[in-house]
């Protein structure tokens, strides 16, 4: 009996050991594939991203060449417990400028400092004031929108849908038991010209599968670039707050 047990138990550690390596390999085929979709993006990104825990302020072509460290809050946000929040919030660049409004925790309060690219050390402005008719301390952020003109794209039970001209049409078919949570696709937002689309997916078809990567690679699921003529898709960067800045002509 207890052999029985001990072979059957082998046999589901065997099974799920088999399905996650199958995925990964699945996962990293469906990642390298359409490469070109992103080989043909133009303009500049701005971007936050987790580096050592704290969200850090990039740039980097939309391509993803060039990457660029912009400023760093490490060791610099003093909250009023006595540690730290080196996390910047929220942030602006500003095209006439040139110059990079953000949030970030300063002696205890949220504060709003300037900078521009080149320049190792921000200057503080002033106290940081909530925006009541936003969720940002800045009003004139201006991160990538789920609209355009022309278009807006929703997510239901996990699935893409984007409507145009008043009709709606499924873009990214989520096959698999939906939780919102852990499953599914979650739009981002369109690109400057309307033409593509950035979205989150957690890459799994059950929970089960998301939380037993994020345990194993502590890391769930992925963002993908979709060029909307041809409904190709690749991987994008995996990161927050994007603004995406066109090249003027």
């Amino acid at each position: 009996m207890k052999e029985n047990m001990k072979k059957k138990l082998l046999f589901l550690v065997s099974l799920i050991v088999f399905i996650f390596i199958f995925l990964t390999i699945f996962i990293y085929f469906k990642n390298i594939s359409n490469s070109d979709v992103v080989e043909n993006l133009e303009g500049q990104i701005y971007y936050t991203k987790r580096i050592d825990g704290v969200n850090t302020l990039y740039k980097s072509d939309a391509n993803l060449q060039n990457e660029k460290l912009i400023y760093s809050h490490k060791g610099k946000g003093r909250d009023s417990y006595g540690s730290y929040n080196d996390n910047i919030s929220d942030y602006y660049y500003d095209m006439k400028s040139e110059a990079i409004s953000f949030i970030a925790m300063n002696n205890g309060d949220w504060s709003l400092f300037s900078i521009k690219e080149g320049v190792d050390n921000a200057t503080l402005i002033s106290k940081a004031e909530f925006v009541e008719t936003s969720t940002s301390y800045l009003a004139n952020t201006d991160y990538i929108k789920k609209h355009t003109e022309k278009l807006i794209v929703t997510q239901r039970e996990g699935s893409i849908y984007i409507i145009e001209n008043g009709e709606e049409k499924c873009i990214k078919k989520f096959y698999g038991i939906y939780d919102a949570k852990f499953t599914g696709y979650h739009p981002i937002g369109f690109s400057p010209d309307g033409k593509y689309l950035i979205y989150h997916s957690m890459e799994h078809l059950t929970a089960f599968g998301t939380l037993l990567e994020g345990f194993i690679n502590d890391s769930y699921g992925h963002s993908y670039i979709m060029d909307l003529s041809s409904g190709k898709s690749t991987r994008f960067i995996d990161a927050s707050n994007i603004q995406w800045i066109m090249s003027e002509k």
